[in-house]
Protein backbone atom coordinates (compact mmCIF):
# COMPACT_ATOMS: atom_id res chain seq x y z
CA UNK A 1 0.00 0.00 0.00
CA UNK A 2 0.64 3.83 -0.45
CA UNK A 3 0.20 5.49 2.09
CA UNK A 4 0.16 9.74 2.94
CA UNK A 5 1.12 11.19 6.71
CA UNK A 6 -0.27 14.47 6.90
CA UNK A 7 1.81 16.80 10.02
CA UNK A 8 0.74 18.98 11.86
CA UNK A 9 2.55 20.03 15.50
CA UNK A 10 -0.21 21.19 18.33
CA UNK A 11 -1.69 17.67 18.81
CA UNK A 12 2.09 15.96 18.87
CA UNK A 13 3.24 14.07 22.02
CA UNK A 14 4.20 16.74 24.48
CA UNK A 15 3.35 20.06 22.96
CA UNK A 16 1.24 22.76 24.52
CA UNK A 17 2.37 26.13 24.56
CA UNK A 18 3.61 28.60 21.50
CA UNK A 19 7.25 28.90 22.74
CA UNK A 20 7.45 25.01 21.16
CA UNK A 21 5.84 25.80 17.69
CA UNK A 22 8.54 28.07 15.87
CA UNK A 23 12.87 27.96 15.75
CA UNK A 24 12.87 31.04 18.31
CA UNK A 25 10.82 29.34 21.01
CA UNK A 26 12.67 27.31 23.91
CA UNK A 27 11.11 24.57 23.77
CA UNK A 28 11.24 24.01 19.95
CA UNK A 29 13.57 21.68 19.91
CA UNK A 30 12.52 19.37 22.11
CA UNK A 31 8.93 19.43 20.44
CA UNK A 32 10.93 18.51 17.06
CA UNK A 33 12.34 15.01 18.69
CA UNK A 34 8.66 14.39 20.15
CA UNK A 35 6.79 15.29 16.60
CA UNK A 36 9.62 13.03 15.12
CA UNK A 37 8.81 10.25 17.37
CA UNK A 38 5.06 10.16 16.61
CA UNK A 39 6.00 10.34 13.21
CA UNK A 40 7.99 7.04 13.36
CA UNK A 41 5.86 5.33 15.60
CA UNK A 42 3.05 5.72 12.81
CA UNK A 43 5.49 4.63 10.38
CA UNK A 44 6.69 1.35 12.42
CA UNK A 45 2.81 0.62 12.91
CA UNK A 46 2.32 1.10 8.93
CA UNK A 47 5.01 -1.52 8.34
CA UNK A 48 4.30 -4.06 10.69
CA UNK A 49 1.06 -4.16 8.56
CA UNK A 50 2.89 -4.13 5.21
CA UNK A 51 6.65 -4.21 5.30
CA UNK A 52 6.98 -3.18 2.04
CA UNK A 53 4.91 0.02 2.01
CA UNK A 54 5.47 3.02 0.30
CA UNK A 55 4.97 6.14 2.72
CA UNK A 56 5.13 9.75 2.26
CA UNK A 57 5.27 11.94 4.85
CA UNK A 58 3.74 16.38 4.30
CA UNK A 59 5.23 18.52 6.44
CA UNK A 60 2.33 20.42 7.16
CA UNK A 61 3.36 22.69 10.29
CA UNK A 62 4.51 26.35 10.01
CA UNK A 63 7.85 26.75 8.72
CA UNK A 64 7.36 22.79 7.56
CA UNK A 65 10.40 22.22 8.38
CA UNK A 66 10.10 20.49 11.49
CA UNK A 67 10.87 16.82 11.48
CA UNK A 68 14.49 16.03 12.04
CA UNK A 69 15.41 14.14 8.62
CA UNK A 70 18.44 12.27 9.66
CA UNK A 71 15.99 10.64 12.40
CA UNK A 72 13.29 9.93 10.12
CA UNK A 73 12.76 6.14 9.54
CA UNK A 74 14.63 5.33 6.28
CA UNK A 75 11.41 4.04 4.43
CA UNK A 76 9.53 7.36 4.45
CA UNK A 77 10.20 10.43 2.26
CA UNK A 78 8.99 13.72 3.49
CA UNK A 79 7.95 16.87 1.33
CA UNK A 80 9.77 19.89 3.07
CA UNK A 81 9.55 23.40 2.50
CA UNK A 82 7.32 26.53 2.84
CA UNK A 83 3.31 26.63 1.72
CA UNK A 84 4.18 29.61 -0.39
CA UNK A 85 1.09 29.14 -2.75
CA UNK A 86 3.53 28.65 -5.86
CA UNK A 87 5.50 25.77 -3.96
CA UNK A 88 2.33 23.71 -2.21
CA UNK A 89 -0.76 24.69 -3.09
CA UNK A 90 -2.23 22.17 -0.98
CA UNK A 91 -0.30 23.09 2.01
CA UNK A 92 -0.32 19.84 4.26
CA UNK A 93 -1.72 17.93 1.74
CA UNK A 94 1.01 18.63 -1.18
CA UNK A 95 2.70 15.25 -2.40
CA UNK A 96 -0.72 13.38 -2.06
CA UNK A 97 -2.26 12.23 -5.76
CA UNK A 98 -4.45 9.37 -7.28
CA UNK A 99 -1.41 6.45 -6.95
CA UNK A 100 -2.03 6.84 -2.25
CA UNK A 101 -4.30 3.84 -1.09
CA UNK A 102 -4.56 5.55 2.54
CA UNK A 103 -4.30 9.14 4.02
CA UNK A 104 -3.24 9.64 8.26
CA UNK A 105 -3.14 12.69 10.16
CA UNK A 106 -0.73 13.12 12.82
CA UNK A 107 -0.29 15.64 15.51
CA UNK A 108 -3.67 17.78 15.11
CA UNK A 109 -5.58 20.01 16.99
CA UNK A 110 -9.57 21.26 17.53
CA UNK A 111 -10.47 23.87 14.79
CA UNK A 112 -10.99 27.91 15.13
CA UNK A 113 -13.26 29.07 17.95
CA UNK A 114 -13.28 25.73 19.93
CA UNK A 115 -13.94 26.40 23.64
CA UNK A 116 -10.82 25.69 25.78
CA UNK A 117 -9.28 24.07 22.74
CA UNK A 118 -5.54 23.46 22.70
CA UNK A 119 -3.29 25.60 20.68
CA UNK A 120 -7.13 25.80 18.41
CA UNK A 121 -7.25 27.40 15.30
CA UNK A 122 -7.83 26.55 11.68
CA UNK A 123 -4.76 26.76 8.95
CA UNK A 124 -3.43 30.34 9.87
CA UNK A 125 -4.79 31.91 13.39
CA UNK A 126 -3.56 35.26 12.91
CA UNK A 127 -5.94 35.48 9.63
CA UNK A 128 -8.72 32.72 9.84
CA UNK A 129 -11.22 33.48 12.47
CA UNK A 130 -13.81 30.42 10.72
CA UNK A 131 -13.43 28.02 7.88
CA UNK A 132 -16.67 26.76 6.48
CA UNK A 133 -17.11 24.15 4.01
CA UNK A 134 -20.01 24.11 1.71
CA UNK A 135 -21.63 26.43 5.19
CA UNK A 136 -20.51 24.05 7.61
CA UNK A 137 -18.04 24.81 10.31
CA UNK A 138 -14.85 23.17 9.67
CA UNK A 139 -11.42 22.76 10.73
CA UNK A 140 -7.93 21.13 9.07
CA UNK A 141 -8.34 17.52 9.47
CA UNK A 142 -11.99 17.88 7.80
CA UNK A 143 -10.47 20.16 5.38
CA UNK A 144 -7.37 17.29 4.65
CA UNK A 145 -9.98 14.77 4.35
CA UNK A 146 -12.11 16.38 1.53
CA UNK A 147 -8.57 17.39 -0.17
CA UNK A 148 -7.47 13.54 0.29
CA UNK A 149 -11.49 12.57 -0.91
CA UNK A 150 -10.72 14.48 -4.15
CA UNK A 151 -8.21 12.24 -5.11
CA UNK A 152 -10.04 8.81 -4.40
CA UNK A 153 -7.99 8.77 -0.77
CA UNK A 154 -9.40 7.53 2.37
CA UNK A 155 -8.74 9.11 5.79
CA UNK A 156 -8.07 6.20 8.16
CA UNK A 157 -6.15 7.48 11.10
CA UNK A 158 -5.60 11.26 13.70
CA UNK A 159 -3.15 11.68 15.65
CA UNK A 160 -4.28 14.59 17.90
CA UNK A 161 -5.15 16.58 21.06
CA UNK A 162 -8.59 15.11 23.25
CA UNK A 163 -10.92 17.37 22.20
CA UNK A 164 -10.29 16.60 18.49
CA UNK A 165 -12.23 13.46 18.76
CA UNK A 166 -15.53 14.65 19.02
CA UNK A 167 -15.09 16.78 16.16
CA UNK A 168 -13.71 14.21 14.16
CA UNK A 169 -16.51 11.95 15.01
CA UNK A 170 -19.59 13.67 13.83
CA UNK A 171 -18.08 13.33 10.57
CA UNK A 172 -16.03 10.19 10.28
CA UNK A 173 -17.43 7.98 13.02
CA UNK A 174 -15.16 4.90 11.52
CA UNK A 175 -11.70 6.75 12.19
CA UNK A 176 -8.97 5.61 14.35
CA UNK A 177 -8.15 8.18 16.85
CA UNK A 178 -5.15 8.10 19.44
CA UNK A 179 -4.82 11.08 21.50
CA UNK A 180 -1.76 12.41 22.91
CA UNK A 181 -2.72 14.74 25.84
CA UNK A 182 -5.94 15.71 27.68
CA UNK A 183 -6.62 19.27 27.05
CA UNK A 184 -6.82 21.37 30.02
CA UNK A 185 -7.55 25.03 27.99
CA UNK A 186 -5.58 26.87 25.08
CA UNK A 187 -1.99 26.47 26.76
CA UNK A 188 -1.99 23.93 28.76
CA UNK A 189 -2.94 19.54 28.97
CA UNK A 190 -1.88 16.65 30.95
CA UNK A 191 0.42 14.89 28.99
CA UNK A 192 1.07 11.23 28.02
CA UNK A 193 4.93 10.68 27.56
CA UNK A 194 6.55 9.36 24.68
CA UNK A 195 7.08 6.05 25.94
CA UNK A 196 3.24 5.69 26.08
CA UNK A 197 2.40 7.56 22.76
CA UNK A 198 4.86 5.82 20.52
CA UNK A 199 3.65 2.59 21.62
CA UNK A 200 -0.02 3.26 21.14
CA UNK A 201 0.31 5.07 17.89
CA UNK A 202 2.08 2.51 16.34
CA UNK A 203 -0.24 -0.15 17.50
CA UNK A 204 -3.33 2.25 16.28
CA UNK A 205 -1.00 2.60 12.54
CA UNK A 206 -0.95 -0.79 12.39
CA UNK A 207 -4.68 -1.97 12.55
CA UNK A 208 -5.77 1.58 10.43
CA UNK A 209 -3.80 -0.31 7.77
CA UNK A 210 -5.24 -3.86 8.86
CA UNK A 211 -8.62 -2.36 8.46
CA UNK A 212 -8.14 -0.17 5.25
CA UNK A 213 -7.47 -3.75 3.99
CA UNK A 214 -11.14 -5.23 4.35
CA UNK A 215 -11.93 -1.72 3.14
CA UNK A 216 -13.01 -0.07 6.41
CA UNK A 217 -12.47 3.44 5.60
CA UNK A 218 -14.18 5.27 2.07
CA UNK A 219 -13.10 8.75 0.64
CA UNK A 220 -14.62 11.53 2.26
CA UNK A 221 -16.78 13.57 -0.40
CA UNK A 222 -18.85 16.93 0.26
CA UNK A 223 -20.90 17.34 -2.63
CA UNK A 224 -20.07 17.97 -6.91
CA UNK A 225 -19.01 21.35 -5.97
CA UNK A 226 -17.37 22.77 -2.76
CA UNK A 227 -17.05 26.72 -1.54
CA UNK A 228 -15.16 27.59 1.25
CA UNK A 229 -16.05 30.39 3.05
CA UNK A 230 -13.10 32.46 5.29
CA UNK A 231 -14.28 35.10 7.96
CA UNK A 232 -10.90 36.69 8.21
CA UNK A 233 -9.95 39.11 11.41
CA UNK A 234 -10.17 42.59 9.82
CA UNK A 235 -11.69 44.00 6.49
CA UNK A 236 -8.45 44.40 5.57
CA UNK A 237 -7.60 41.30 5.40
CA UNK A 238 -10.65 40.52 3.17
CA UNK A 239 -9.78 43.52 1.13
CA UNK A 240 -6.46 41.71 0.06
CA UNK A 241 -7.56 38.10 0.02
CA UNK A 242 -10.16 39.07 -2.78
CA UNK A 243 -7.65 40.61 -4.92
CA UNK A 244 -6.43 36.93 -5.69
CA UNK A 245 -8.47 36.44 -9.08
CA UNK A 246 -11.47 34.25 -8.63
CA UNK A 247 -11.90 35.14 -4.88
CA UNK A 248 -15.22 36.94 -3.96
CA UNK A 249 -16.44 38.62 -1.31
CA UNK A 250 -19.22 37.83 0.65
CA UNK A 251 -19.28 41.02 3.14
CA UNK A 252 -16.36 42.80 4.91
CA UNK A 253 -14.95 40.14 6.65
CA UNK A 254 -15.61 36.93 4.64
CA UNK A 255 -14.68 35.64 1.01
CA UNK A 256 -15.53 32.60 -1.04
CA UNK A 257 -13.27 30.12 -3.14
CA UNK A 258 -15.01 27.49 -4.73
CA UNK A 259 -14.11 24.61 -7.17
CA UNK A 260 -15.44 21.19 -8.83
CA UNK A 261 -13.34 19.56 -5.84
CA UNK A 262 -11.96 20.17 -2.32
CA UNK A 263 -8.54 20.39 -3.70
CA UNK A 264 -8.83 23.10 -6.66
CA UNK A 265 -11.45 24.97 -3.71
CA UNK A 266 -8.44 25.08 -1.21
CA UNK A 267 -5.63 26.08 -3.83
CA UNK A 268 -7.83 29.39 -4.71
CA UNK A 269 -8.45 29.75 -0.84
CA UNK A 270 -4.70 29.36 -0.26
CA UNK A 271 -3.35 31.95 -2.47
CA UNK A 272 -6.50 34.14 -1.32
CA UNK A 273 -4.92 33.82 2.35
CA UNK A 274 -1.14 34.15 1.17
CA UNK A 275 -2.56 37.40 -0.07
CA UNK A 276 -4.87 38.25 3.14
CA UNK A 277 -1.21 38.33 5.33
CA UNK A 278 -0.52 42.08 6.00
CA UNK A 279 3.58 40.75 5.05
CA UNK A 280 4.46 36.92 4.23
CA UNK A 281 4.45 35.13 7.81
CA UNK A 282 7.61 33.71 8.69
CA UNK A 283 6.46 30.28 7.95
CA UNK A 284 6.08 31.23 4.55
CA UNK A 285 9.82 32.29 4.18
Amino acid sequence: MKVFIAVDMEGATGVVHHDQLMPEGRGYAVAQRYLTGDVNAVIAGILDADHEAEIIVGEGHAIMRNILLDELHPQAQVVVGPARPANKPLCQMEGIDGSVDLCMCVGFHSKAGTPGGLLAHTFVGSVVCNWMMNDKAVGEVEVDAAIAGAFGVPLGLVVGNHELEHEIRAWHPEVEFVSTKQTLGPSAAICRPPSWTRVALRHAARTTMERAKDGAFKPYHIGPTVTMTIETYRREMTDRAVSEHGVVRVDDRRFQCSGPTAADAFRLAWRAIARALDEPASFLQ
